[in-house]
């Protein structure tokens, strides 16, 4: 496929060879007895620079400094480590919470008048440590352990407490089992894991749309160094197109000055020609506009820019391929990012939904406690009893959390225990805000579905619009590189019955317009297959291995 074409220069009168001309070729074979034509390479010549500092940059290069500089790319990274972030903080609902403390408290309470007094005074301290957690299910468990040591002044006589009193010491130690559960409202591990599932589908949308950014940039980064590529070898074919148009008006010259032309035929040469060299002036402004595009889409910024333009170096191999429009929608609705999205919101809307819908269940809870405890007390002696009397201890307390071998048959193993329990019932009768809810999260998702329907159709006419421009793209390739080849044969012959006096410069002009269409044509198809092959890669999301490129 010739994305570069060689050109037919006009050949010079015998009378006045042109200097510089390149080694011929052999005359044409439609003209017998025509003149050698010289070739001229169409490309620009190897120290060839633009009128704008410019570097050369390959597509792959291009691609590459876009993934890493470009904004938005940046952006969605930090809004996925937001969502892994969310759902961490998700996940936190379930930790296991630690408490501990540290009490101390003293008391005075002297007997006031006949008052029966059990205590004058008291001094007491005291640790306590528990852990709770929530439940998946969602209530909540709890474990809590206190350990206190008390002091109680106790009066001989309950009432006269100020003739004698003794000091007892209490030892405590009391574990203490606490659980709280739903039963309708707020139950079901689906219900309370609903924050931990809709961050994780968060995450997931980020991931989508960080691909999605990915595909899209690369998809319009890939397009911008298509136009960059076109500007630049139409620049190419336009200057070539003034060395003909100038070696035309030579010849002309020529013939003039021979009294064979008149000088009339000059000066429309010498339009022509300005024509053309004005056309070039506007393809080097096209290849600068197309540069600072392309510039831009990489993220680059033009604060303290040495260079502007941009010489593409990557030269395309344009192979047309046969396109089955069916496969390539359904491979596009499979794994689009944009569709993921739109079903990843669906998801997370259903979540909500289902919270929604438990929301309207009457709210009926059920809470229970649990607390043994081991107690050792002072025992006073009796002098009449010869009892010495006793003092607790910390093994006593925790020997007396369970019954005596011969006890626990009738009574149990634990000694000295409480065991509590409740349930209250919460009814909204009318429950017209939970129905409001759950109604407007039913259709969220209605209305998420028909943006996903839409999505899809959106998708599937812009894979059909692709595949059918690259069908169209490769016929007019074929068509267009015919034309190029007839049009050099046609300049060729034209040239050579202007030498003999059957044409005039007005019919050379003309084919070598007819070759400046035939090659614009051409290298616009290319350009428009590349173009639609990228389009159709973004929208079946496989435009990133493509390129061999990984999301940063």
């Amino acid at each position: 496929m010739l994305l570069l074409t060689t050109l037919l220069a006009l050949a010079p009168p015998a009378a006045s060879p042109p200097t510089g001309t390149e080694p011929t070729a052999g005359p044409t074979a439609s003209t017998p007895g025509a003149e050698p034509l010289p070739v001229i390479d169409a490309r620009l010549s190897v120290d060839y620079e633009p009128p704008f500092p410019s570097d050369s940059l390959q597509l792959s290069e291009v691609l590459q400094l876009a993934l890493r500089d470009n904004i938005d790319l940046r952006s969605n990274a930090i809004d996925v480590e937001i969502t892994e972030a969310n759902v961490l903080t998700a996940l936190g609902a379930f930790d296991v919470i630690l408490t501990a403390g540290v009490t101390a408290s003293v008391s005075k309470s002297p007997q006031r008048g006949s008052q029966i007094t059990l205590a004058t005074g008291q001094r007491q301290i005291g640790v306590n440590v528990g852990f709770s957690r929530k439940l998946e299910t969602g209530g909540t468990i709890g474990l809590r352990l206190d350990i206190s040591r008390a002091q109680t002044d106790q009066p001989l006589n309950i009432g006269n407490a100020n003739a004698a009193t003794t000091e007892l010491s209490t030892y405590r130690i009391a574990p203490t089992l606490t659980l709280n559960h739903p039963l309708l409202r707020g139950a079901g591990i689906k219900v309370n894991r609903a924050e931990i599932d809709k961050a994780k589908l968060g995450g997931n949308q980020g991931e989508s749309t960080r691909i999605l950014t990915a595909q899209n940039l690369v998809r319009d980064i890939v397009s911008a160094y298509w136009d960059v590529l076109f500007a630049h070898r139409d620049l190419q074919n336009k200057r070539n197109s003034v060395e003909l148009a100038r070696r035309q008006l030579e010849r002309t010259q020529a013939l003039v000055s021979a009294g064979r032309l008149s000088p009339v035929d000059a000066k429309a040469v010498e339009q022509s020609l300005a024509t053309r060299e004005s056309d070039t002036i506007t393809a080097e402004n096209t290849l600068l506009d197309r540069s600072l595009t392309l510039r831009t889409a990489m993220g680059q910024n033009f604060d303290d820019a040495k260079t502007y333009g941009v010489l593409p170096t990557t030269d395309p191999t344009v192979r047309p391929r046969t396109v089955n429009v069916a496969d390539e929608v359904d491979r596009a609705l499979e794994q689009n990012p944009q569709l993921r999205q739109l079903q990843f919101a669906i998801a997370s809307g259903r979540i909500d939904e289902m919270v929604a819908a438990n929301q309207r269940l009457p709210q009926l809870d059920f809470d229970a406690t649990f607390s043994p405890q081991g107690r050792s007390v002072d025992r006073n002696g009796s002098a009449a009893a010869g009892d010495p009397g006793s003092e607790g201890n910390w093994g006593e307390a925790f020997r007396n959390f369970f019954n005596d071998g011969d006890q626990i048959r009738e009574n149990g193993l634990l000694a000295d225990w409480s065991l509590n329990g409740s349930l209250s019932l919460t009814w909204d009768v009318q429950n017209r805000g939970a129905k409001g809810r759950h109604q407007n999260a039913k259709l969220q998702i209605r209305k998420a579905e028909v943006n996903l329907e839409r999505a899809r159709q959106t998708v599937a006419a812009g894979v059909i619009r692709a595949a059918n421009s690259l069908r169209t793209a490769g016929k007019v390739m074929d068509v267009a590189e015919i034309s190029v080849e007839l049009a050099k044969e046609n300049l060729a012959a034209e040239q050579a019955r202007f030498e003999v006096g059957r044409s005039t410069n007005y019919d050379v002009l003309l084919r070598l317009d007819e070759l400046d269409k035939a090659q614009a044509s051409a290298l616009s198809a290319q350009i428009n297959y590349l173009k639609a092959l990228g389009q159709l890669q973004a929208f079946s999301g496989e435009i990133l291995p493509a390129y061999g490129l990984d999301v940063p």
